[in-house]
């Protein structure tokens, strides 16, 4: 099963995820927990998919993440644990 990268991301969706972390304002505390999320090798589903970290959302699409959300904003795909 092919696993959710973070490493070797496409520049441009690098850059914009960074954008997104600094516009929403996400806490470094709330980085660290996607941190140790994303070294525990999390499987990456076919299609949209959401992880939901209370305070923060991080979506993607198959083995990439795309974008992070604050709460309250809508996610697209299907949660993930």
């Amino acid at each position: 099963m092919p696993k959710i990268r973070f490493s070797e991301l496409p520049r441009p969706l690098w850059e914009h995820l960074l954008q997104r972390v600094n516009e929403r304002e996400i806490p470094l505390a709330d980085l660290h927990r996607l941190q140790e999320w994303a070294r525990s090798g999390p499987i990456a589903p076919d299609g949209n998919w959401y992880k939901d970290f209370g305070t923060f959302k991080i979506c993607g699409t198959g083995q990439f993440p795309s974008t992070v959300l604050t709460t309250g904003m809508k996610p697209f795909g299907n949660k993930i644990e």
